[in-house]
């Protein structure tokens, strides 16, 4: 019956796809608050292309921010003209959308490379059914536009390269190529290209390369490129663009100055990503498919194969791209997985019966692997302390407040009986649909109730909304050492950046701005030296894998009643625990009047990018959501509650340092 359903789906895909897709995500659009780093830092910039006008050049925190290229944030401004959306529901919706140009993008490729609409179909219910490709849909980056695009530059590339001339086609693929590389970088026209050469190769007609055709698209190409670094530079902005060549482009390429591995990481991290469909690795036919690969790889050459040959030289020189690249992130394969779905699909659609069958007898083991990992997660605060205090601090942080873990433990427990007894794990079809339908039940309460549940730890809004009240109150708003455009869009003000340890910095900055309040990380905290008098942690929070602090030092040294004096111990305020977990204690010197802060916003997923390591763990146990801090003004009696999201104000950007091992850098 499932096997039926699939074939009634296969008539009009892309609605079945369409409709998933929706399911799966817009319950997230408005759950939790934006997420460590680049959800949090690309708000930033977006809220300057529309409050500042940066259009061309972005700016991140007030300054120049040429990490990534424009285009994306002009997606994301045609979306903000949906009446009903504003940020951060935006950045959300903004994956959402981009997910489902994938899952369509995925689908034409397909048909164009020769496949049926039932492939089609199962390829874009692979991507719906993948662990990685639902989480990157919940978490706003460019990265799935990103891919769209690219995989629509592949389409128009292989149309035309299987022509003696296709101007259309080409100049569109190229043109397309342009747009993907102004939407994240150089790798939007490295993937089409490199796979259009060697395509072409592939054929044996190398002097197709050099039709008029193909000239116009690649110079259609340079204009689109060039046409944004001519204006950029007419806006006065080269150092931008010389760091965006040099040091975006050359160093992360060649010698990168982070995230920087070893030439095999794809091959260690790819199958982890492309789960439950690695399995299939497992249970293909391998004797059937490499029963003659030599003569199958030549037949490739031949009309009817070509599609199949331009899916496999795309996956492969892609990978090989990859590898070849000094930095290295996960993320960076998803361009690959349209065409490594199209290929899973056409596998799965011909499996034996038997290999079917194991296959997706694998595939509920792994849930029951899950629905077991989760149930002991569920279970940790019934351990042994013994057994807590064997676990990372980091771990703690996160395991200690996360919600929903029973709910999702049950879904996975479900759905793997469902697959071990109640699907005819023989037919392919029907139980991929049982698959797809086990993400869709999952994702609803992990993005409505566990997603949130994270947001003490993963997001730094509860730290930048004090810092923004007390900027209106005065202080002048500082981070030491904290990954640039981490606090600012939460702020809503602007903040003095200095991103090296150089201790002379902040305390010049002190100099000049006495009355300040600090954001840095716990281990400078406490090895600061010349620490003022007068400097106080008011708020402690961990942020993914390491602790940050919120200081305020004062413009006159504090009294003796309000000074903690050196080496005394510092007193704690308890405050209320998060969802399902014991209060912590957060160490608070300043004797002075507690003010309620509103709660932040409930929080979201994936996978910022991931600090460096962890200061040494404290005794002193994470609170990732206090409710009381040490007012702005101590001299300030029953005052109101702290907006929750103050307006920004007027102070100057700076950003001073350049800090390569700063926490989190993403690529």
């Amino acid at each position: 019956m499932a096997a039926r359903a699939f074939d009634l789906l296969a008539i009009f895909p892309l609605l079945p796809l369409t409709i998933l897709l929706v399911l799966q995500t817009m319950g997230g659009f408005d759950a939790r608050a934006l997420w460590f780093s680049d959800e949090v830092r690309h708000a930033d910039v977006y809220q300057n292309v529309i409050d500042a006008g940066k259009w061309l050049v972005l700016q991140l925190n007030g300054v120049p921010y040429p990490d990534k290229p424009p285009v994306y944030f002009w997606f994301l401004a045609a979306l903000d003209m949906i009446p009903g959306v504003r940020p951060p529901m935006l950045f959300l919706l903004g994956a959402a959308v981009s997910g489902l140009a994938v899952l369509w993008a995925t689908y034409a490729l397909a048909r164009a490379t020769g496949n049926d609409k039932a492939t089609g179909l199962a390829a874009g219910l692979i991507l719906l059914s993948g662990f990685y490709f639902l989480g990157v849909t919940h978490y706003a980056r460019m990265d799935l536009l990103f891919t769209a695009v690219i995989t629509l530059s592949h389409l128009c590339m292989y149309k035309g390269w299987r022509r003696e001339s296709a101007p259309a086609w080409l100049i569109a693929g190229y043109a397309l190529a342009a747009v993907a590389t102004l939407i994240k970088g150089p790798l939007g026209l490295a993937f089409p290209v490199l796979s259009s050469v060697l395509f072409v190769l592939w054929q044996g007609k190398v002097r197709r390369l050099h039709n008029r055709d193909a000239v116009a698209g690649f110079a259609v190409m340079l204009v689109i490129l060039l046409g944004w670094v001519a204006a950029a530079w007419m806006t006065g902005e080269s150092e931008y663009l010389r760091n965006i060549f040099q040091d975006q482009i050359v160093k992360r390429a060649t010698a990168t100055w982070h995230h920087a591995q070893p030439w095999w990481h794809y091959l260690a991290t790819f199958p982890a990503a492309w789960l439950p469909w690695t399995l299939l690795l497992l249970t293909a036919p391998w004797g059937r498919v490499l029963r003659n690969p030599v003569r199958d790889a030549l037949d490739t050459r031949k009309p009817e194969g070509l599609g199949t040959a331009y899916l496999w030289i795309s996956l492969l020189s892609g990978v090989a791209l990859l590898s070849a690249v000094s930095i290295k992130i996960v993320i960076y394969l998803l361009p690959l997985f349209p065409i490594l779905a199209i290929i899973t699909a056409r596998c799965l659609l011909r499996l034996p019966a038997t290999n079917s069958r194991v296959f997706y007898l694998l595939v509920s083991l792994l849930l029951f692997i899950l629905a077991v990992g989760l149930g002991a997660v569920a279970a940790l605060p019934l351990l042994p302390g013994s057994v807590r205090d064997a676990l990372p601090p980091q771990a703690l942080a996160l395991l200690d407040i996360v919600a929903g873990a029973p709910v999702l433990g049950g879904v996975c427990l479900i759905f793997a009986l469902l697959l071990f007894k109640a699907t005819d794990r023989s037919q392919p079809r029907g139980a991929l649909l049982t698959l797809v339908l086990f993400t869709t039940v999952f994702v609803q309460p992990m993005a409505l109730y566990t997603a949130p549940s994270l947001d003490p730890v993963m997001s730094p809004k509860a730290q930048a909304e004090i810092i923004g009240a007390h900027a209106k109150e005065g202080y002048h708003p500082l981070s030491y050492r904290v990954y640039p455009g981490t606090y600012t869009f939460y702020a809503g003000t602007q903040l003095e950046e200095i991103t090296q340890r150089d201790w002379a910095l902040l305390d010049a900055a002190l100099s000049a701005h006495p009355r300040a309040v600090i954001a840095m990380r716990l281990d400078d905290w406490e090895q600061w030296p010349n620490r003022p008098a007068s400097a106080r942690e008011i708020q402690r929070q961990w942020i993914v894998d390491r602790q940050f602090v919120v200081v305020v030092t004062e413009s006159a040294a504090p009294d003796a009643a309000a000074a903690t004096p050196e080496g005394a111990p510092v007193p704690t305020v308890e405050t209320p625990a998060a969802a399902g977990t014991e209060g912590h204690a957060v160490p608070d010197a300043a004797p002075a009047p507690a003010v309620p802060v509103e709660a932040p916003a409930s929080p979201a997923v994936e996978t910022p990018a991931t600090p460096s390591a962890s200061p040494a763990p404290t005794d002193v146990a994470p609170a990732p959501q206090p409710e009381a801090i040490t007012a702005p003004d101590a001299a300030a009696q029953d005052q109101p509650a702290l907006p929750a999201m103050p307006a920004p104000q007027p102070v100057a950007p700076q950003q001073t340092g350049n800090d390569a091992t700063a926490p989190g850098a993403p690529e």
